[in-house]
């Protein structure tokens, strides 16, 4: 018992101090850069689901509910995701898991559990399907405290308390502009035929010739008709975003659960993000139109 009280102890102690160091975190520049963004994207959606589960048993709505649904699925798939890059990674070296291991050990019991998903298929992978080099020694050394969990309560990611600048990125997305110009023309009856044509090829849309009347131009009789049609423009920007990385701390919360009652929330200790913060600042590196 007495031993039993000195883990509990031991958990505690952690959880209200946050964790007993701090992932420094790697700039743009790092080759592990992207891995630690997909890391860090991960705990992001595990806090998302549950700040989406809290709002749930305040107020549950459909519309709640679906968000919470496809918050879950989001999560899981970014889990599945880790997961693989970890196994693939073993075939090589302990470079990745390294990188993994020193994030998880940052952290305070609670977003530990963040990787519980992504580590459970690492852990299936060595136990029954496979056998890679990672034993369930190296995994315990590497994800200590992997599977704990403290019954009857709920945690949430609180208020900002303090931030790290770590760099700046850039990123590059593709983007479809698509315009529609309203068109109203009179034209010459050779002219409806060329019409006629690109709508049969698509080019114009929703093209509507009204009755024919007769004009004089310049002395000489022509049949008219007035003619509108719709003109769909597609444009494609090929733009790099400028991004603020940036270490973010936030108070960790906690309260009491019983069934969908929760109890107040008070702070039990600290933890924190990587975020990717947009500057607003953006340049165009390529264009095409159809």
């Amino acid at each position: 018992m007495r031993k039993r009280c000195l883990v509990l102890a031991m958990v505690i102690g952690l959880v209200a101090s946050g964790a007993a160091w701090a992932f420094d975190g790697f700039g743009p520049e790092h080759k592990h850069f992207k891995l630690q963004t997909q890391v860090f994207g991960m705990i992001s959606q595990f806090w998302n689901v549950n700040e989406l589960f809290y709002r749930l048993t305040l107020t549950p709505t459909p519309e709640l509910e679906t968000a919470y649904v496809k918050a879950c699925e989001i999560y899981e798939k970014q889990s599945v995701n880790l997961g693989k890059h970890i196994l693939a990674s073993l075939d090589r070296d302990f470079e990745v898991v390294e990188v993994v291991s020193d994030i998880y050990r940052s952290f305070d019991p609670i977003t530990r559990q963040a990787f519980y998903p992504a580590l459970g298929m690492v852990k299936t992978a060595f136990t029954t399907e496979w056998k890679p080099p990672l034993t369930a020694e190296k995994f315990a050394e590497y994800f200590p405290g992997y599977g704990y969990a403290e019954p009857g309560y709920k945690y949430r990611k609180g208020r900002e308390i303090d931030r790290e600048q770590k760099g700046y990125s850039w990123q590059s997305e593709e983007q479809s502009i698509t315009t529609t110009w309203n068109v109203e023309l009179v034209v010459t009856l050779d002219i409806v035929q060329i019409l006629t044509g690109l709508a049969t090829g698509g080019a114009i849309k929703d093209l509507n010739v009204g009755p024919q009347y007769q004009v004089n131009m310049n002395g000489t009789p022509t049949f008219v008709c007035k003619v509108t049609f719709t003109r769909v423009k597609a444009i494609t920007t090929k733009t790099n975003r400028k991004f603020e990385v940036n270490k973010v701390w936030f108070e960790l919360l906690r309260a009491k659960v019983s069934g969908w009652s929760t109890g107040p929330w008070e702070v039990c200790g600290k933890t924190y993000e990587i975020l990717h913060e947009p500057t607003g600042e953006e340049v165009v590196t390529g264009i095409s139109a159809l």
